[in-house]
């Protein structure tokens, strides 16, 4: 029986790929430049789209890194969409199909205390509506707490506690670009805003793609703590792997041995840059708040906090006390004008003497004194969620004629725009939130990765409380940041400590 001769067939795969290639090459080199980046720039939106769809968790990510560029699309480049906004729509609606597919919302129910906390804030907001001037300022202050706890239920609602290693990596990355970027600006660019340029110097204020350098610093504050919190973690991990096994180990490191110190050499350089990049911004919140989160971070990880902060108190008061320390000079000029008795809350600047060195203190004290003529008006409801902006014509000083956005005082601004009500109802949601946080970021003294993140959160939350008597931090997305921090909390509340992984940073764990 004659063996069977099999024909060679021709490769008409390879040569099929072959010939879309070459067209794929000509039609790239005849194209003008200006159409060739379109057609590059739509290729590389549909694969973010197919990633987006196949993993929407990478979606979050990706909104939280390209979210701080909402400035310069909206101000510099005059879009009317922000790429923040539309990859996190995109990320939505991926989790809708996956929920439709699977049949079922793997949502998590937060602790009672935070979820009555924020439904009753979110109600006040809404309620709010009926005292707008401007339904679309209300609207979009709306929408920025309701995407805080949609993105909170998604980060912790993940089914693989591992997936949320890439929020992390997101807010890092989101971090050091940020900071490098700032860095560049006020260091080596040589050029800049004449307004930001530091007196008697050739460098610049940093503000990164924030267009201004407040909140540039306060999204350094926001982000330095948790880095911080992660190389402390992976130096003590690796600590205790040479104190058990000594300095030979560091010549024959496992694979997971090798992921911490990878670990702790990126988180160590990225809260590095965001420190310098805090300063480099010259934001006198940003300091002030930087200083608070750094006290706040100690005190989460020595095993004795209370008897800590006890000392650290009387440290401070006694170096006051002595004149050590004095308070600075901005900060002494805006108490300055709280003793006006023939004001109803004590502030008036109306009288005060402007120059170019009071100007940006009494600017954001007439602010304030808005505010406060707004609560005077409204105490209960306030003037609409968003609407400080919108009533502030009606309620300004004389010479201040442009409004800010906000009153510079986070505080009055809620408590001007949602009343005594609002107020009450966020003090008591971030109170829910930063005891919760306290409580998992000590829950274990072998400090797990979750543990220490939260640690890190805690840092933030410090800062976020500390800034906020200066400035808003709610803008350029970093809404959806504070969102992500909520939802490592939650995650972490739920997470039983005997059956939480170690580490999820790095894919497949580490123990």
């Amino acid at each position: 029986m004659t063996p069977r001769i099999r024909r060679k067939r021709l490769p008409w795969d390879s040569l099929l790929c072959v010939t879309v290639a070459c067209l794929a090459g000509l039609i790239i080199t005849l194209l003008p430049q200006t159409q060739l980046i379109l057609l590059v720039s739509i290729v590389a939106l549909l694969i973010v789209a197919v990633v987006i769809f196949a993993e929407p968790i990478v979606g979050l990510a990706l909104a939280l890194i390209v979210g701080p560029l909402q400035p310069l699309e909206r101000v510099t480049l005059q879009l009317p969409l922000d790429s923040g906004q539309i990859v996190l729509a995109l990320a939505l609606v991926a989790y809708t199909f996956r929920w439709l597919a699977i049949g079922r919302f793997p949502l998590i129910w937060p602790q009672p205390a935070i979820a009555v906390a924020f439904v009753a804030f979110v109600a006040v907001c809404l309620v709010s509506f009926f005292l707008a001037r401007d339904v679309r300022d209300w609207a979009t202050e709306c929408a920025k707490w309701l995407q805080i706890g949609l993105v909170a239920l998604l980060v912790a609602g993940e089914s693989d506690p591992r997936k949320r290693s890439i929020i992390l990596g997101g807010i890092l990355i989101s971090a050091a670009g940020q900071a490098v970027f700032g860095l560049i600006q006020a260091d080596l660019r040589g050029f800049g805003p004449p307004e930001f340029r530091i007196r008697g110097t050739d460098s610049y204020r940093a503000y990164g793609t924030f267009e201004q350098p407040n909140p540039f610093g306060g999204f350094m504050g926001l982000t330095w703590p948790v880095a911080a919190s992660l190389a402390l973690w992976a130096a003590a991990r690796l600590g205790q792997t040479l104190q058990s096994a000594g300095l030979k180990q560091l010549a024959r490191m496992s694979g997971k041995q090798l992921h911490i110190l990878f670990i702790l050499a990126v988180s160590a350089i990225v809260a590095a840059l965001c420190v310098r990049a805090l300063i480099a911004s010259g934001s006198r919140g940003a300091l002030i708040g930087a200083a608070v989160a750094g006290v706040t971070l100690f005190l989460a990880w020595v095993r004795r906090p209370w008897r800590w902060a006890g000392g650290i108190c009387a440290l401070v008061l006694t170096a006051f006390a002595f004149d050590v320390v004095n308070v600075p000079a901005s900060l002494e000029a805006q108490l300055r004008y709280f003793d006006d008795p023939a004001s109803p809350f004590g502030l008036d600047v109306r009288n005060a003497h402007v120059t170019p060195i009071t100007f940006s203190t009494i600017e954001r004290l007439a602010h304030w004194q808005a505010a406060l003529r707004m609560i005077e008006f409204s105490p209960w409801l306030g003037v609409g969620l968003g609407n400080y902006a919108a009533a502030y014509p009606a309620f300004r000083l004389l010479p201040w004629e442009n409004a800010l956005g906000h009153a510079h005082n986070y505080y009055l601004n809620i408590f001007a725009e949602t009343g005594i009500v609002g107020l009450v109802a966020y003090l008591a949601l971030w109170g829910a939130i930063i005891v919760a946080t306290w409580r998992v970021s000590r829950r274990n003294r072998n400090r797990l990765l979750s543990a220490a993140i939260c640690a890190g959160i805690l840092g933030a939350w410090a800062h976020l409380t500390t800034h906020h008597l200066f400035d808003k931090l709610y803008v350029a997305n970093m809404h959806l940041l504070i969102g992500a921090y909520l939802g490592f909390v939650l995650a972490a509340e739920r997470e039983e400590v005997a059956s939480a992984p170690d580490v999820y940073l790095v894919a497949g764990g580490v123990r």
